[in-house]
């Protein structure tokens, strides 16, 4: 696909994400986005899968940069978790929470390694939702 055409569709989906988490609520997002159906089991990814993952989430980061709403997070991994999907690979969204002082914050992992965040920030957060769970054997 041309960077167009991604470009287009990274928008796209960041704008239908933050329209429908306003509109109804994260219950529909989660039946929508996260939980419709199992995921395939994990795959080895090519350098082509690597190469588009690479470029989607530099897409999304700088969309949700430039976003005229608040842009946090849950955009920006919903929204890619939401491409990657569409595309087979098995990229999978965790979202976990700290207690003191509350934070929740979501990510993307491949096979366990953090991909769009840092992994030191991350580690320190209790898991409350990994799309790993969904996964076929």
């Amino acid at each position: 696909m041309s960077r167009v055409i991604n470009r287009f569709l990274v928008y796209k989906t960041v704008l239908s994400f933050n329209r429908n988490l306003k509109k109804y609520g994260f219950s529909y997002v989660n039946e929508e986005y996260l939980i419709k159906d199992t995921l395939p089991p994990l795959k080895d990814l090519t350098e082509t899968d690597l190469d588009y993952i690479k470029e989607i989430l530099k897409m999304v980061e700088d969309t949700c940069l430039l976003f005229f709403n608040e842009a946090r997070c849950l955009h920006r991994s919903v929204s890619a978790y939401h491409i990657f999907r569409k595309k087979q690979l098995p990229i999978d969204l965790v979202i976990g929470v700290s207690k003191k002082p509350f934070i929740s914050h979501a990510w993307l992992e491949f096979n366990g390694q953090v991909i769009n965040d840092a992994p030191e920030f991350v580690e320190k957060l209790s898991v409350q939702f990994n799309t790993f769970n969904l996964r076929r054997e």
